[in-house]
């Protein structure tokens, strides 16, 4: 099982042996070259991946801006919630001229009992006696 680990991974010789072979196919002139164009593809690796997370942040950015300006759900949802207060006064209307005219009927009634009453006294008919408030 250890050696299943160790597998992958190169020891102090394997690393000595493996900087030599370099050194021998290069020379040692080159291998400063080769490391600051290996350094300059790691930042422009870098600065590119920087890049791009930018640009993606800034597009979730603008789909999020776009997405609150154009919020088909909250603009469903207040055009329901102003059509039921529209209804709800409607109703409220309709009850306010439904008691008024119920009012006006009760009115009516009443003058009509009146008029009836006054209408069935004759006119040798006595008169009812005076209250305390009307006698003043």
């Amino acid at each position: 099982m250890n050696y299943i680990l160790l597998f992958g991974m190169p020891g102090g010789g394997e690393l000595f042996f493996i900087v030599l072979v370099i050194i021998m196919l290069f020379g040692s002139k080159k291998i400063p070259e080769l490391a600051r164009g290996l350094g300059k593809g790691m930042r422009e690796i870098k600065n590119a991946t920087g890049d791009i997370q930018r640009e993606i942040r800034e597009g979730a950015r603008d789909i999020n801006t776009a997405k609150d300006s154009v919020d088909v759900e909250k603009q469903v949802k207040d055009l329901i919630k102003e059509d039921k207060e529209q209804q709800q006064e409607v109703k409220d209307e309709k009850k306010e001229s439904d008691s008024f005219t119920e009012n006006e009927q009760q009115t009516a009634n009443n003058e009509q009992r009146t008029s009836q009453t006054v209408q069935r006294r004759g006119p040798y008919a006595p008169e009812e006696p005076k209250t305390s408030t009307e006698k003043s």
